[in-house]
């Protein structure tokens, strides 16, 4: 059974800089959870890049996928990754005039659903002095039956604010269906063998 995601939110964002261009990212395969994210930053952060796993049915993460990049090209690289076998399903930031750094939620899939008892907090990255103000968590909804898909914000030379996508879970249900004999075919076959 395929996992596909629907019901796709913007979680509010919390951060108060309006400035920078707006954007939002999602994987164009179904089926891929956010895993972490790949950041750039020095004062405040300047850039970020989604990373997806694709969600397998027998509780393993799949394929990995890293998204495009927004904001600008300075500060330092850093790389912000749940644990092996969980997904995110919530962020927090840091901001004032920009996002000065991230933490995200991550929670353990099983194959066919998520533990809720597992949760917790990944270690902050970003500017050094964690400066600007503890923002407000954004936790996925429906608690225990929705995952981070996508992240998305507004960037400029700096990542100005920044939110999550988050979707439902669901399985499709699917049957073999065996090859069909072509009843016109026998039809045919049999009118002809009548006819003569």
């Amino acid at each position: 059974m395929p996992i596909l995601l629907t019901n796709l939110r913007t979680l509010p964002s919390t951060d108060i800089s309006s400035g920078g261009m707006p954007f939002s990212y999602q994987p164009p395969t179904p089926g891929f959870a956010l895993v972490g994210l790949v950041v750039r930053a020095g004062a405040w952060i300047d850039q970020v890049s989604p990373i997806f796993a694709e969600l397998l049915e027998d509780g393993t993460l799949g394929a990995e996928m890293q998204g495009p990049l927004f904001g600008g090209h300075g500060g330092s690289p850093y790389e912000l990754r749940v644990q092996p076998g969980h997904i995110v399903t919530g962020i927090q930031t840091r901001s004032g005039n920009y996002v000065d750094a991230v933490r995200l939620l991550q929670t353990k899939w099983d194959g066919s659903s998520l533990d809720m008892t597992t949760t917790r907090w990944t270690q902050w990255v970003g500017a050094p002095n964690l400066g600007g103000v503890e923002r407000m968590e954004r936790l996925v909804e429906p608690h225990g039956a929705a995952v981070a898909v996508g992240i998305a914000g507004r960037s400029g030379h700096y990542v100005d604010n920044l939110t999550l996508l988050s979707a439902e879970l669901i399985r499709v249900s699917g049957t073999a269906v065996g090859k069909s004999n072509n009843n016109r075919g026998s039809r045919a076959s049999s009118s002809t063998v009548a006819a003569g």
